[in-house]
């Protein structure tokens, strides 16, 4: 190393050491998000590996999978259950926002109670919204005589601090919904609902719903586009003070040559092209 280049180092480097710590915060930064991205996935494998376990286990009493009626096991979701009992039709409940295939709609929520003791709401699927009006023009109940139904298992959702129209929730939050309905809140399953496979009723509507189509996402290829800009960062800051180098050191030094760049693989043809556009 000559003199000219001890020099730069001497006062370029608190400039270049400024940027390098801009270079490591970025980098940590990228971290972080690359972290981020990495546990999405994560989790989002977790629900598509139980989703295809438990979507087609064998049917087991409700009783069987939640014997608490605060909640249940997370690796037991999805799974088919079999409830003996009646639905409770003159409790029935739509819930607001619920699309199906880009058409605005409802699902129709109805309690069922159990041979057993405790009522569990059931969702009987999508309705579409009416012509007129922000209701279904068709809402068909089930018949009393329906005393066994398959469903599947869900989680109890979050209240919604939104205010529904009088017959109507914004989420399947079952302590709110007994509430509305005037049953004890000890009576029903606060933890959990269940979405409708069969009930032995025949009809067009409600529309079932079908498996859910999971997907991974993005979230891998954004994990690894996160650490590339992480390491971009520090790249860029070597190739600039390698330039500053060689610049300051033609600037002050006559008999200094730089390296001539290494030549790209098509460097040459495009050499050829140019002389010959060129004649």
């Amino acid at each position: 190393m000559n003199s000219v280049t001890r020099d730069y180092f001497r006062t370029g480097f608190k400039r270049w050491l400024r940027w390098i710590a801009l270079a490591v915060v970025f980098a940590i930064a990228c971290g972080f998000l690359a972290n981020w991205q990495w546990n999405r996935r994560t989790q989002v494998v977790k629900v598509i590996a139980r989703l295809d376990h438990n979507y087609d286990f064998r049917v087991l009493p409700l009783e069987a999978l939640v014997p608490n009626r605060s909640g249940f096991s997370s690796t037991k979701e999805y799974r088919p259950v079999m409830l003996a009992g009646h639905y409770l039709l003159q409790h029935q409940t739509l819930l607001r926002n619920q699309p199906n295939n880009g058409n605005p709609g409802f699902h129709q929520l109805i309690p069922f109670q159990l041979n057993g003791g405790g009522i569990v709401i059931v969702d009987r699927g999508w309705l579409p919204t009416g012509d007129r009006q922000d209701s279904p023009d068709l809402n068909p109940l089930p018949p009393a005589s329906v005393a066994r139904l398959v469903g599947r298992l869900h989680h109890a959702q979050q209240p919604d601090s939104r205010v529904a129209p009088k017959g109507q929730a914004m989420s399947i939050y079952p302590a709110q919904l007994a509430k509305d309905w005037g049953i004890k809140p000890s009576e029903i399953y606060a933890g959990a609902y269940v979405m409708l496979a069969d009930d032995g009723t025949a009809g067009s509507l409600p529309i079932k719903a079908t498996k859910p189509d999971i997907t991974e996402g993005n979230h891998l290829s954004y994990t690894f586009q996160w650490i590339l800009f992480g390491l971009m960062a520090f790249a860029a800051i070597f190739v600039n003070i390698r330039r500053d180098i060689q610049e300051k050191r033609v600037a002050e030094d006559a008999a200094y040559v730089p390296k001539p760049k290494r030549k790209r693989m098509g460097d040459d043809d495009k050499e050829a092209e140019d002389a010959l556009l060129g004649n």
